[in-house]
């Protein structure tokens, strides 16, 4: 049995909203300078899951074939910036007879970019976008962006046995409005959807949120290794079942560049957070530290990223804001000429914002591979991935999920222009 979570008519909108967000750059930058690649793949995976129903109890484990095909358009600028429009559609089969009815299928957009994409010789800007809608909760953990410089941190919760949608999308306009100052401005919105009431993860029900919000900022290069700023934003949080929360956010931006390879960006401020009055909930407010970090080392075959925030987060899927660690580090090495492996690690908490007993999760996510290229079309790796997460709250159960894999990806860039 092969359970069914897609959208015809909301996937067209993402389409649309990603085509858009690529278009702008290509549409104002001078297109001489800019090459554009299309490159389709297609991946075949096998591999061993421990718990293909996302439960707390009775876990089913069972060997799986994913088969993925995708398409990805590819634009590269004359300083080497990369923004990439990508798409593919994610098919699980799984061997067990008692996984069956666990069969999944995932599609999944994104829009990312390497750097701020110039438009003018005084304006840039730097999208995001992504779409998930899956039947497999673990896997919308894996997919969300983690330490996205466009879009506020997203909760990498496993929602148990239950079919998400997940979309985001954001972009950063900067305009040089003289050699040392940069004036930004900022917006973003995201939405999540549930197509199961009640699942194993939270057995009280979840409930669909968005958020929108948007920001303006100023900055100014003291020197050619050091910048300073000042960002003020703000957010509203809607929830199905429950009252909205709004955020407002003032934050001291700063940025060092240790060495060519090496650069430290974040934030310090504070945040406010209001909840309306509902039905047998009263109007509270509160007031919290808040900010952001982001150490870098880039080398051209090396590179380490590791990151960090604290903030409100009004998309936990419980119906209701919360407070929001997350910590995390990247990690891509090319150590030959055809190999490369690759980490990645987020650990996150959330809690309740004002209720005391409803949510308070810890999620730790992990994922390692080793990846070998035997032609330039072809890549093979062995790939590991592991979820911890507990529950000491009303909303959320202790949930394990690990998983080892060994896939095929062929892929050939068609030049365009």
């Amino acid at each position: 049995m092969m359970r069914h979570g897609i959208r015809p008519s909301r996937m067209k909108t993402v389409l649309l909203l990603a085509s858009a967000f690529a278009s702008i750059p290509v549409i104002a930058t001078d297109a001489a300078g800019i090459q554009m690649d299309l490159i389709p793949s297609a991946r075949v995976e096998e591999g061993w899951h421990s718990n293909v129903f996302n439960t707390s109890t009775n876990e089913v484990s069972s060997l799986a074939t994913r088969v993925t095909p995708g398409l990805t358009l590819q634009f590269t600028t004359i300083d080497n910036v990369v923004m990439r429009l990508s798409g593919n559609y994610e098919k699980v089969w799984y061997h067990d007879s008692e996984a069956n009815e666990a069969n999944s299928e995932t599609t999944h957009f994104r829009v990312d970019s390497t750097g701020d994409w110039r438009l003018t010789p005084t304006w840039s800007m730097l999208p995001s976008v992504f779409y998930i809608n899956t039947t497999d909760s673990f896997r919308r953990t894996q997919l969300v962006p983690s330490g996205d410089p466009v879009i506020p941190p997203v909760t990498i919760t496993n929602y148990g046995d239950t079919e998400t949608e997940t979309f985001g999308g954001g972009v950063r306009f900067n305009y040089q409005a003289t050699q040392n100052t940069t004036l930004g401005m900022d917006g973003h919105y995201s939405r999540q959807r549930f197509d199961t009431p009640a699942d194993n993860a939270a057995l009280t029900g979840l409930s669909d949120s968005s958020n929108f919000g948007a920001g303006a900022s100023v900055s100014y290069r003291y020197s050619p290794r050091t910048n300073l700023g000042v960002r003020l934003s703000g957010s509203r949080n809607t929830y199905d079942d429950n009252p909205d929360t709004n955020t407002l956010s003032g934050t001291i931006l700063f940025g060092y560049q240790f060495s060519p390879v090496v650069r430290l960006d974040g934030s310090v401020g504070a945040q406010h957070i209001r909840r309306k009055e509902g039905e047998g909930i009263p109007e509270e407010s509160d007031t919290t530290p808040a900010g952001s970090i982001n150490l870098s080392y880039k080398q051209e075959t090396f590179t380490v990223i590791l990151y960090g925030s604290s903030a409100y987060s009004g998309g936990g899927g419980f119906g209701e804001a919360t407070r929001q660690y997350t910590a995390g580090v990247t990690v891509a090495n090319r150590f030959a000429r055809d190999w490369t492996w690759n980490l990645s690690a987020a650990y996150q908490i959330s809690e309740s914002a004002f209720e005391t007993d409803a949510v308070d999760i810890r999620t730790i996510n992990g994922s390692t591979g080793v990846q070998y290229r035997p032609w330039r079309w072809a890549t093979v790796d062995l790939t590991g991935n592991l979820q911890r997460q507990t529950s000491d709250a009303q909303f959320g159960e202790d949930l394990n999920n690990y998983s080892a894999l060994l896939g095929f990806t062929a892929a050939h860039p068609f030049h365009l222009f």
